[in-house]
């Protein structure tokens, strides 16, 4: 189940966010203190209430935490995509999880957003999320590094018309 963020994710966020190794497949820093779970909330609303980014808490039923989270996030330069990123805590990678959000938000992306094209990146040694989107129908645009950490990574797009075609067959 896919839900917005609350303030009751915050313990589940830190708690994922100091995995060292989940944090350096997503290429986010690993957080110092709790304190940054209040600020990643706060980031997250203001977000939306800007209408830069949706972030959902992913919920599986019989875990009293959010499992993981899932955004698109609207580009500045192109008003007809948005770019997908998701993160799971490690107890539940591997469980085909992941593909079932990225599924349902692709859904709503063409869908009820109207999105003409969504994007995605993924650490070349993250062979997960490299999976989940290839078995999502992305295809594979560039290879490149990223500058702020050096991380090798591949960039990803899904156009609405293979998208919603794809999203369709895989939910019958």
């Amino acid at each position: 189940m896919l839900r917005a963020p609350s303030e009751r994710d915050i313990p589940a966020w830190f708690a994922r966010a100091t995995d060292v190794e989940s944090a350096s497949l997503a290429g986010d820093p690993v957080p110092g203190d709790i304190s940054a779970g209040q600020r990643w909330f706060a980031r997250s609303r203001q977000r939306f209430a800007d209408g830069k980014a949706i972030q959902w808490s992913i919920d599986l039923a019989g875990v009293s935490d959010a499992i993981g989270t899932i955004t698109l996030t609207f580009g500045a330069a192109d008003a007809n995509s948005a770019a997908l990123g998701f993160v799971l805590a490690r107890a539940h990678w591997g469980h085909g999880l992941g593909s079932e959000a990225a599924r349902e938000v692709l859904r709503y992306a063409f869908a009820t957003l109207a999105l003409e094209r969504v994007t995605a990146e993924a650490a070349t040694r993250n062979f997960a999320s490299l999976r989940i989107l290839a078995k999502l129908g992305f295809e594979h645009i560039e290879s490149f590094i990223d500058n702020t950490d050096g991380e090798h990574c591949e960039r990803f797009s899904l156009d609405a018309d293979i998208g919603s075609s794809l999203l369709t067959r895989n939910s019958a």
